[in-house]
């Protein structure tokens, strides 16, 4: 399989984007994809004078820790994002997702293709002739689409007596050299008509999150006769779920919240469950019902989903008793709920 070699850098550009002066972000993405020895080593030094030459055409590079701060924030939890984001080309989502987790408006990818060298007679001299191959591709952030792409080779002819007894990288670190001296003034002045997403905020949109508990208080409510706000009250004290999105809390399921569209980590938590944490992809209406498990802890503490099931029952009836709200449901289905009185507050729950 091959080894792939990622290192990031990210840049603040302070050019003039379509006719607009504005400061705008580009994650840079090296990666080496031969099998060449030492190649990995060199990774590194690409990323620095990539850097060096979009400095020297006034860009900032920021710091490192802001990099690793913004990869921190998030889990690659699907086995496309992982795809997306160590083994493959960035293509539209995994883009996206990218730019989102790092603030950029831009995604640049520069892959070793190849490096290889052959043996040659030329003029009655032995030659080894040492090649490279590139290539680069620039994403805007906001739809994943191309804004610059290009394709570069050389070679390298040395003497095989200039070549003996010195290092292959040596040769392909002077390939690398030659690229990065071509491409990055060429990056510079292309990136005075990349094309941006508008800064207008995008427009809010709205999506309900549910869990396998919300369905099962959503069940018991049939035997309960109250004001729909102290049902909705009941939802949330005793079955709900923490919603959060990009590692912020939005409020406990059931619910409707809104967020800007677009790719989103989301996670749901609750006590005794395992937490639930996947990338979606939030559109207007969205729905999404998420299926709760339980964890070692809950498992240890209650065995089975069924006894943590009736337990949220017998939970649902004290609280509602608490309001002063007769209960009356049946719950056969359900075992080991307590049946009994809590002081004048009656709790009628049946048990065929």
């Amino acid at each position: 399989m091959k080894k792939l070699f990622m290192l990031l850098a990210v840049f603040s550009l302070a050019v003039s984007l379509s006719a607009q002066t504005t400061d705008s972000k580009i994650a840079i993405f090296v990666k080496n994809q031969t099998k060449v020895v030492g190649m990995d080593d060199l990774v590194d030094g690409v990323r620095d004078r990539i850097a060096a030459e979009l400095a020297g055409a006034g860009m900032g590079v920021l710091d490192q820790t802001e990099i690793v701060a913004g990869f921190n924030r998030y889990k690659v939890t699907t086995a496309e994002e992982r795809a997306g984001l160590i083994d493959g080309v960035f293509t539209g989502g995994s883009t996206m997702r990218v730019a989102q987790m790092l603030g950029a408006d831009y995604i640049l990818t520069a892959s070793i293709i190849s490096a290889d060298h052959a043996s040659l007679a030329v003029s009655g001299k032995q030659m080894i002739s040492y090649a490279l191959r590139m290539t680069v591709k620039v994403c805007e952030a906001a739809n994943g689409s191309a804004v610059y792409g290009d394709n570069w080779s050389r070679k390298y002819p040395v003497t095989a007596d200039n070549a003996a007894g010195t290092e292959t990288s040596f040769f392909y670190n002077e390939l690398l050299d030659a690229w990065v001296n071509e491409t990055g003034p060429k990056l510079a002045e292309s990136s005075k008509t990349w094309r941006k997403a508008s800064t207008v905020p995008a427009e809010m949109v709205s999506f309900s999150v549910s869990t396998t508990i919300d369905e099962l208080i959503k069940g018991l409510e049939s035997g309960v006769r109250a004001p729909n706000d102290l049902l909705d009250e009941m939802r949330h004290v005793v079955g709900g779920a923490t919603v959060e999105i990009d590692g912020a809390a939005v409020g406990s399921s059931p619910g409707t919240f809104q967020v800007a569209p677009g790719l989103h980590q989301m996670r749901v938590s609750r006590q005794w469950m395992n937490d639930w944490q996947q990338t979606v992809n939030i559109q207007n209406g969205s729905s999404f019902k998420i299926g709760l498990e339980l964890s070692d802890a809950g498992m240890k503490k209650f065995q089975s989903l069924e006894k943590l099931r009736a337990q949220i029952a017998s939970d649902y009836a004290e609280a509602l008793a608490a309001k002063g709200i007769k209960v009356n449901f049946d719950t056969s289905a359900w075992r080991d709920v307590s049946v009994g009185n809590s002081s004048d507050r009656e709790i009628n729950l049946k048990t065929n």
